[in-house]
């Protein structure tokens, strides 16, 4: 299952390097596969998170450390994402701690009965989406751009009519891929992130997906979340460059 979610991540990626291409944001934007590897490459200095190397295995992780030595990197190496318990005997990296991936089997979902608006003005989503992100610069742009691009579906929780949090899904072959999803200070603390997570889940169960993926900083809300709603969480290794 996790190769599997590993190559929904990966596809959303190619959506988000297109979409950040199409809206000219600055530097280079590329997700590819070489040698049953996913490679994701973002130049601005800013993004250099997205900059890895996963869907590694035993089989073909000699073909992932000499891929992190390519020239395509131009000299700015990639963090190699491992699964779990697999050993990296090689000093040009260091361990990075861990990024999780969470897997969601969409079987016997309790119905939402949210009030959800699913086709949002795109301005009002975003508004909404950036307020909880509470970010900026390079990453707020790309958010942006990402969640902008017509492949990704986008939702807004409303209550007493206001918009109050929002989450976005992609589907990709048997799975989905849900992301982003924010909720402003001024609402969080009512369970709005969980409410549109599980309205989220319904949908996928309608459009005939076996499961969810979404990534989340250990230790943080979204992964709480996720893990309440029945995810198993893969704490998968991160080796950035020595």
């Amino acid at each position: 299952m996790l190769s599997e979610a590993e190559e929904v991540i990966h596809d959303r990626a190619v959506v988000a390097c297109e979409a950040a291409t199409a809206a000219g944001l600055p530097g280079r934007f590329e997700a590819w596969r070489e040698d049953r590897l996913l490679a994701v490459l973002a130049t601005d200095p800013e993004l250099r998170f997205l900059r890895t190397i996963s869907g590694v295995t035993e089989e073909n992780l000699p073909e992932a450390v000499r891929l992190a030595g390519s020239s395509c990197w131009g000299g700015d190496r990639p963090t190699l994402v491992l699964p779990p318990g697999l050993p990296l005997n090689d000093a040009g990296f260091t361990s990075d701690g861990v990024r999780p991936i969470a897997v969601l089997p969409l079987t016997g979902l309790p119905p939402s009965g949210a009030d959800v608006e699913d086709a949002p003005d795109i301005d009002v989503f975003l508004r909404i989406l950036l307020d909880g992100y509470e970010g900026g610069g390079a990453v707020t742009e790309f958010i942006a751009a990402e969640h902008a691009d017509p492949r990704i579906r986008r939702s807004l929780l409303i209550e007493d009519g206001v918009p109050v949090s929002a989450a976005a899904m992609s589907s990709h072959g048997p799975g989905v891929l849900l992301g982003g999803s924010a909720t402003p200070r001024e609402h969080r603390g009512k369970g709005a992130q969980g409410r549109l997570l599980l309205h989220g889940l319904n949908a996928a169960v309608r459009e005939g997906r076996r499961f969810a993926v979404a990534t989340a900083v250990e230790g943080s809300p979204s992964l709480s979340n996720l893990r309440r709603a029945g995810a198993r969480v893969h704490l998968r290794q991160a080796f950035r460059p020595a």
